[in-house]
Order: structure tokens, then C-alpha cells, then sequence
């Protein structure tokens, strides 16, 4: 039995999961970040999608599931679906680059990761997905995050180019302690 706020509420999980990979991207209220630049490594779609990839995930299954047959009208206003991809398409084709700094590292123009919170970082190389040199090796880069009195201080994963590895692993040898 279908009440009237079930499509609404539907769409806004929709909207709120393009809200979210959108503010990951692009963060227009953003304060300036502190420290002197060290680095721009600006990521190719590969990456992109990997930063993005579980509210991508996400986001794509429940349209599936909410557009099978039966259900069409049933989880969604209108027109959700459509736009719904559309706008996943279009947030994974905005341009995305970690920034380091003296300070830390940041997504864009987002909130700074500070150097203080990470004890350690493991590089592991990748390898140009299918064996096909144009699409490029990925680097997966864990931060692990720095015990704290009342737990342990969250940890990243950075997607970084295969070209750029070098370049951001000396970075890392000098900023995390």
C-alpha cells in the first residue's frame, strides 16, 4: 500500500546521495585553505570513480531496484530516475585533484586532512586496467589514522595516478610522522 510521501521520500534519498558526491567534488562555501601548496595531483576519470564509487554504488542500485517493474511509480516522483543519472554523470565529469599542503591534504577545494591525524601510510601500486596502457595505472594510498585518547582518528585512501606516486610518496615521507 503506497501512501503519498513514499515517492517523495524516495526522491530525496536520491537527492541526497547526489548532495553528498556533489560536496565531495566542489564545496562552494569552503574556507581558504591553510599551509603553503606543495602539490596538485589532478585526477583522471579512473580515479574519479573511485572516489565516488560508493554513493555511485548506491545511488545506481536503488534507481534499479525502484524502477523495476511494479514499482515505477511507486518510489520516486516523476522523473527522478532520469535526472538522477544524468546528474551522477555529469558530478563524475567535474574535474577532481587532491591538494597537499604544508598543512595536510584536501579533496579540491574541500575541508584539509591535517598531516597530525595520520601515522603511517602504505603505498600499493596499481596496474592500467584490462592491460591497456591508456587508461593508466591507479595508486591506492592508505593514511592510516593516529590513535587518540578516545579511539583512533579516521584513516583516507587517495586514488592517486600511476605518474604521480613518486611525487606524492615524497611528500608523505616528510609530512607524515
Amino acid at each position: 500500500m503506497q501512501t503519498d510521501w513514499q515517492p517523495l521520500i524516495g526522491s530525496s534519498f536520491v537527492s541526497f546521495l547526489l548532495s553528498f558526491m556533489l560536496m565531495k567534488a566542489w564545496l562552494p562555501f569552503a574556507p581558504k585553505r591553510p599551509g603553503e601548496l606543495l602539490l596538485e595531483v589532478r585526477l583522471t576519470w579512473m580515479q574519479r570513480l573511485m572516489v565516488h564509487r560508493t554513493q555511485g554504488i548506491i545511488l545506481l542500485l536503488y534507481i534499479v531496484l525502484g524502477s523495476l517493474p511494479g514499482t515505477e511509480d511507486q518510489w520516486f516522483l516523476p522523473g527522478t530516475q532520469p535526472a538522477g543519472v544524468a546528474a551522477l554523470a555529469a558530478i563524475l565529469m567535474l574535474p577532481l585533484r587532491y591538494v597537499f599542503t604544508t598543512n595536510g591534504v584536501a579533496i579540491n577545494n574541500g575541508t584539509t586532512w591535517g598531516w597530525k591525524s595520520f601515522r603511517r601510510y602504505d603505498i600499493r601500486q596499481g596496474k592500467a586496467p584490462l592491460g591497456r596502457t591508456e587508461f593508466g595505472a591507479t595508486s591506492t594510498i592508505n593514511l592510516v589514522g593516529r590513535p587518540l585518547a578516545k579511539g583512533t582518528a579516521p584513516g583516507r585512501t587517495l586514488y592517486v595516478p600511476g605518474t604521480s606516486t613518486t611525487d606524492v610518496a615524497r611528500i608523505l615521507r616528510k609530512c607524515v610522522r
